[in-house]
């Protein structure tokens, strides 16, 4: 496999969002959202002759030019601010009209699908006048798409549509019955051929469902399939978080008493170890039986974002019999237990954006942990992809890794690209530039 060192800068869509709700979390508090009709208005105790009057307008609202005008109506607030993913910012003023409506216009950097939300005198509210909403695990956030060329991949376009199935299985490895989320291409229920399998992993904080809410991966699949891009395939989506049997708004999160560990939230090591074991011994037996699969190491990949990446990467070259496509993007590899060490931030570390830039990980430590990577998996591999965003917080991290990689002799595919950090529209562009090397 040749070493391909590639530095992209592409244009991403934004992610989609559904649903018109108030949450609580402990960062963010419950506002009431009038579900009547009356739009855009968040609720203060007024009478229904009062709400009638509220004022009609759209949030947000793309113009002419560009830019994106986000607005929401607080009449009694005495501040009112728009934080959300780069290039939005945190905490832009917002100015209040006569009519008690707060307004700010703000022009995107690129085409994409960008996270949002609003502080109204402190509380983090979503849009009421959007319908998209996106949850990352108990994180939420109104939705921004901006439509383009560059989004067209991340959209529900005219072509055939795969099925995206939510499917419960045994897991023995963790005494729990789990759910995950499974893609199987246009065709696959009126057909008998079988398929190549790709293990998708989430990040930190995310679950099963994120690659499909925030992600976009189904309208991915669909779209790159379709115009012949990448092959078919079926695609898992499991739940990383070895604890937990599903998403946790399905099942309530377990409640940990433990101290939390210096390295990583509760249960990381769990996240590694154990659903690696679980991914082995439960997951794809699971999949090989219940779906019309390739069985052979040549016709399975795994790849993950951020923890996934690190998982991606202990499971795959601790089991190289199971796989031959390994891809890792934005790798949280300071949370494998026991390799992280602190260093100096870097010179640009006020311009960074994600975690762990004041830590890397320790070369003796990573490799003791995966024994067998050395440069005998050049023959067994036929893809290992790194990538990552120049502007990431880890890109400590990453640097370490390369240079581990390069000592060992491993051949890789390098994707280093500029002006993303540690976010949602960097791994869209993983995974829409990872799928179609696949098989």
């Amino acid at each position: 496999m040749k070493k391909d060192k590639e530095t992209k800068s592409k244009n991403l869509s934004r992610r989609s969002f559904m649903g018109r709700i108030g949450i609580a979390t402990a960062s963010v508090a419950i506002l009431p959202i009038d579900l009547f009709g009356n739009e855009g208005s968040v609720s203060t105790g007024k009478s229904a002759q009062q709400a009638s009057q509220v004022p009609t307008f759209n949030s947000p609202e793309i113009t002419a030019d560009g830019n994106a005008i986000f607005r929401i109506y607080a009449p009694s607030a005495a501040s009112v601010t728009l934080s959300g993913e780069f290039p939005i910012g945190s905490n832009i003023a917002m100015v209040k009209d006569d009519r008690g409506v707060w307004s700010v216009s703000v022009k995107p950097k690129r085409t994409d699908f960008i996270d949002y939300y609003f502080n109204v005198d402190g509380v983090r509210a979503l849009d009421p006048n959007n319908p998209f909403v996106a949850r990352d695990g108990s994180r939420y956030a109104s939705g921004l798409r901006m439509t383009g060329p560059e989004s067209a991949d991340y959209a529900v376009n005219d072509t055939p549509h795969g099925t995206l199935s939510q499917v419960w299985y045994p897991s023995p490895t963790l005494n729990m019955t789990r759910r995950m989320y499974i893609y199987t291409p246009p065709g696959y229920e009126s057909g008998s051929e079988k398929y190549p399998v790709f293990y998708l992993l989430h990040g930190g904080g995310g679950d099963e469902d994120a690659w499909t809410t925030m992600g976009r991966a189904p309208q991915i699949f669909d779209n790159l399939i379709a115009r012949k891009k990448a092959n078919p395939m079926i695609v898992v989506m499991t739940n990383g978080n070895a604890r937990e049997s599903a998403a946790r708004n399905v099942v309530p999160a377990p409640v940990f008493a433990q101290a939390q560990p210096a390295q990583g939230p509760p249960g990381v090591s769990d996240n590694i170890f154990k659903f690696t074991e679980s991914l082995v011994k439960d997951v794809i037996p699971f999949i090989d039986k219940m779906y019309r699969t390739k069985t052979d190491r040549e016709s399975r990949a795994i790849a993950g974002l951020s923890m996934g990446g690190a998982q991606t990467f202990y499971t795959a070259f601790n089991n190289i019999d199971k796989f031959a496509w390994v891809g890792a993007f934005s790798g949280g590899f300071p949370l494998l237990p026991g390799v992280a060490v602190n260093i100096t931030p870097p010179a640009n570390a006020a311009t960074l954006r994600g975690p762990d830039v004041s830590r890397t990980v320790d070369p003796e430590k990573f490799l003791a942990l995966h024994p067998k990577l050395d440069s005998g998996m050049n023959s067994k591999l036929k893809l290992l992809y790194v990538a990552i965003g120049t502007d990431d917080g880890l890109i400590s991290a990453h640097g370490a890794i390369k240079g581990i990689l390069d000592s060992k002799g491993v051949k890789y595919t390098l994707v280093e690209t500029p002006g993303y950090g540690h976010e949602w529209p960097f791994w869209r562009l993983c995974l829409r530039d990872y799928m179609p090397r696949l098989f």
